[in-house]
């Protein structure tokens, strides 16, 4: 059987359109993908969001820097105190800033049989510790000078008046500055803090029973006893310490092994070595120095003894710094 032909006109006719149904579909299929992909990209984005939400929601920021400056200008105000009516309300009114609503206005100082007035003189956040999702209890070292003004006895002041000499003066007497630690209890809405109970006085922190550690390592690896590299070692490191207080970075690099030691040129001078230990070190002519260094400072010319370690190496006949490290 003959194979049917169509007009052209009719062919014509029957590729355009199939050509846009095409065309139709394939946009299609590209707009649901790239809806699908947008959809997901989104879901992502508010996956990651909700840790970081959660996370912002779960920390204390009672427990932040903030709470800690927040602190240390409370307690400025707090010690801050006369025993006069005008600087009563004074107080008050400074506290207001930082008490929650309900809190004594002089946040628990009482005036009564007071004799010393005061002024704070420093104030070092101590300790943090949390005492809830949002509070936590700010310790406080404060310093502070206590002032007392005796007014002249009266009888002395009408004296004068008859006598007509100028009255006696009030006798000012000043002491400290004496140390505390107090410790303010801090409440936060997650954009700012109050003060939400009395503050109180701590006893001050005990002085820990901690030895202070070897100036010079006398343990551990074996010591040598060649005279020869212990002589030749402590000749390097008279040379070496010289070249680090007085030379240039460049002429300090000509000592060092692959390691930045900045020069203290202009800040202190070497004088001497003290306490000189070479042991041997962890690799083929390596050596570990203990040593007592004494250097003069450049200012005030007074000196000052700092303890070394040093990795030193020999290479040849030269010796370099492999490092250099403070006790």
């Amino acid at each position: 059987m003959k194979k049917r032909e169509y007009p052209k006109a009719i062919f014509k006719r029957k590729l355009i359109k199939g050509v846009f149904w095409s065309g139709f579909f394939l946009v299609l299929f590209l707009s649901v993908v790239a809806i699908v992909r947008v959809g997901n990209a989104d879901a992502g984005a508010v996956a990651l969001e909700e840790p970081k939400e959660k996370e912002s929601k779960e920390r204390n920021f009672a427990l932040s820097q903030g709470a800690q400056t927040f602190s240390v200008n409370f307690v400025k105000e707090y010690f801050n105190w006369e025993n006069d009516d005008e600087k009563k309300l004074d107080r008050a009114d400074r506290l207001s800033s930082y008490i929650a609503s309900g809190l004594d206005e002089q946040a628990g100082l009482s005036y009564e049989g007071m004799e010393w007035s005061s002024k704070m003189k420093d104030a070092q956040v101590w300790n943090v510790e949390s005492t809830g999702a949002d509070s936590a209890l700010v310790t406080v070292r404060v310093s502070q000078v206590l002032t007392k003004v005796t007014p002249p006895d009266k009888e002395a002041v009408e004296k004068a008046k008859k006598d007509k000499k100028d009255p006696p003066e009030p006798k000012v007497e000043t002491t400290g500055p004496h140390e505390k630690f107090i410790n303010i209890p801090v409440k936060t809405d997650g954009k700012s803090f109050v003060v939400h109970q009395i503050p109180y006085f701590v006893a001050s922190p005990k002085k820990p029973d901690i030895k202070a550690d070897s100036v010079v390592d006398e343990e551990g690896k074996e010591k040598v006893e060649d005279s020869t590299i212990r002589e030749e070692a402590t000749s390097f490191l008279n040379t070496f310490f010289k070249v680090y207080t007085t030379g240039t970075q460049e002429e300090l690099s000509y000592y060092v092994d692959k390691n930045s030691i900045q020069s203290m040129h202009g800040i202190m001078t070497f004088k001497e070595i003290q306490n000189l230990i070479v042991k041997k070190g962890q690799q083929k002519n390596d050596y570990e120095v203990s040593a007592t260094i004494i250097f003069t400072e450049n200012g005030s010319k007074g000196q000052v003894v700092y303890p070394y370690h040093l990795t030193v190496t020999k290479k040849g006949d030269r010796w370099l710094v492999k490092e250099l490290n403070h006790h």
